[in-house]
């Protein structure tokens, strides 16, 4: 079965090369085919999911051209799922195993970067700097230089950016942060951010030791990328793959397709990949200001078997503004005690006289006993996506928008951007500053009791001892400032 996987994936790669696709930036303005070819790489669960939903809904301005993964399986499966979204044959579409070659590639326009998140620094300023427009997943980076250097490449190459933190285009996330901007709790105090919890330690988190797979199946040492070599093979490590890589079929186990989110050589656990929408949803009613110091309380991590992420934590974000933020898993919450998510968590905004806005994705029932005093007393053990202590607080159109998303697709505006040559609604400089948040989070995590200063305009931290934290570990063959140097005395930028 893996011998007839690689030899459709060569028949594939075959049969797409025949089409030729010219650039959208060499065509006339009124020609026929004139739309944007866009690339995705990383065919895993939001590859072929969310991001691949978004080019479908914007081929009358997009066309998918390009396909790629290091994993052949989830390669030659993602032709068939882009045809599904797109409902029709896709005969030109092209199939890589390596993303370099996507990124040499003049007739690609841009790039929908799905990969685990220890590849997405690398790969976005990489491709920045080879004239593609990106759309990066979150979060966008793992340390706060991988961060600054993707803010850096955007900017110096003048490219198209935009991030997958689509809660800045729901209503009830931008209703609420209007409402705080627009004064209606009075001088803004406290956040709270209750993010949930990375999966804990199940008897199947112990990693066998198998055969390195065919690179010509599954390319290990270039899933790896930045992160640590050296480390044996074990599909936990990576994703849930039908067959192992003896070819043998294996039975998939409950929950076990989780891999490499809950390893810190890979990702930084939930205050990453949770953080990114909801530290950047309280941020964004504050003007997307940075912390000036982070402190973890108490923290706890997996251990003792393959996963290691962290468990149960409470942070105290303190900013120049005088808000005090409580971001806390669960069990460390300040918020109502049971209080139970159906989308996802959420943000709950509090002013000087007690008044307090709550946003989230999704209604929150309240365990029986623990009431609370919301707007609407006949559902008060139940807050809406959007909910409040007074109904006044959230009525009507509020009185200052923020930047909104003008439709009612989050893809759509990194296309249209793309076009016009515009940024869209969030900015690379406004998704550093979440996405350093939470890189600081994580520091504080692993650094228990420590407070670390940091400067939100200067972006560097304020005490010295704390400056070894700015770099996390990067092989040197893909790290990112040798990539930065290398290209930019190519291009001369």
């Amino acid at each position: 079965m893996s011998i007839n996987r690689r030899g459709f994936l060569k028949s594939a790669i075959a049969a797409s090369a025949a089409p030729v696709i010219v650039p959208s930036s060499v065509l006339g303005a009124g020609a026929p085919s004139n739309k944007l070819q866009i690339a995705i790489i990383g065919c895993g669960r939001i590859g072929t999911s969310m991001d691949i939903g978004g080019v479908a809904r914007n081929q009358d301005i997009a066309v998918l051209t390009t396909v790629c993964d290091c994993d052949s399986a989830r390669l030659a499966n993602m032709k068939h799922v882009a045809e599904r979204y797109c409902k029709r044959k896709l005969d030109h579409l092209k199939l890589e195993m390596d993303y370099r070659k996507v990124l040499d590639d003049p007739g690609v326009d841009g790039v929908m970067i799905c990969t685990q998140d220890h590849w997405h620094a690398r790969m976005v300023v990489e491709a920045c700097y080879k004239n593609k427009d990106v759309y990066v997943q979150k979060p966008m980076a793992l340390s706060i230089e991988e961060s600054q250097a993707i803010a850096d490449a955007v900017r110096k190459t003048k490219r198209v950016f935009h991030i997958g933190t689509q809660q800045r285009g729901q209503h009830s996330f931008r209703q609420g942060v209007e409402c705080v901007l627009s004064g209606r709790l009075g001088k803004l105090k406290r956040i709270d951010v209750e993010l949930p919890l990375n999966d804990p330690s199940r008897e199947w988190n112990v990693p066998s030791i198998e055969k390195t797979p065919d690179p010509a199946d599954f390319n290990f040492d270039l899933w790896l990328g930045p992160a640590r070599d050296g480390v044996p093979y074990s599909q936990l490590r990576t994703h849930w793959r039908p067959l192992d890589a003896n070819g043998k079929p294996r039975a998939r186990v409950p929950g076990q397709n989780v891999g490499w989110l809950q390893i810190q050589d890979y990702c930084t656990g939930n205050i990453g990949g949770w953080g990114s929408h909801h530290i950047d949803i309280a941020q964004w009613a504050m003007g997307n200001a940075g912390p000036v110091s982070v402190k973890a309380e108490k923290a706890t991590f997996l251990n003792g078997r393959l996963f290691n992420v962290h468990h149960e934590y409470r942070i105290v974000y303190k900013y120049a503004n005088g808000v005090e933020m409580l971001c806390a898993s669960r069990q460390y919450s300040d918020l109502p005690k049971g209080l139970l998510s159906r989308g996802g968590w959420g943000v709950r905004f509090t002013g000087e006289n007690g008044d307090w806005i709550w946003t989230s994705r999704g209604g929150s029932s309240v365990a029986e006993g623990s009431r609370v005093d919301t707007a609407y007393k006949p559902k008060a053990d139940y807050w809406r996506p959007l909910e409040t202590n007074k109904k006044e607080l959230i009525a009507g159109d509020p009185e200052k928008h923020a930047v909104r998303n003008p439709f009612r697709d989050h893809h759509r505006p990194w296309f249209v951007g793309m076009r016009d040559r515009k940024d869209t609604h969030i900015t690379v400089e406004e998704a550093n500053a979440s996405t350093i948040s939470c890189v600081l989070g994580y520091l504080a995590m692993n650094n228990v009791g420590r407070e670390i200063g940091w400067d939100p305009v200067k972006r560097d931290f304020t005490n010295p001892q704390d400056k070894a934290m700015y770099s996390c570990f990067e092989r040197p063959q893909f790290a990112v400032a040798p990539i930065m140097q290398e290209i930019r005395k190519k291009v001369g930028v």
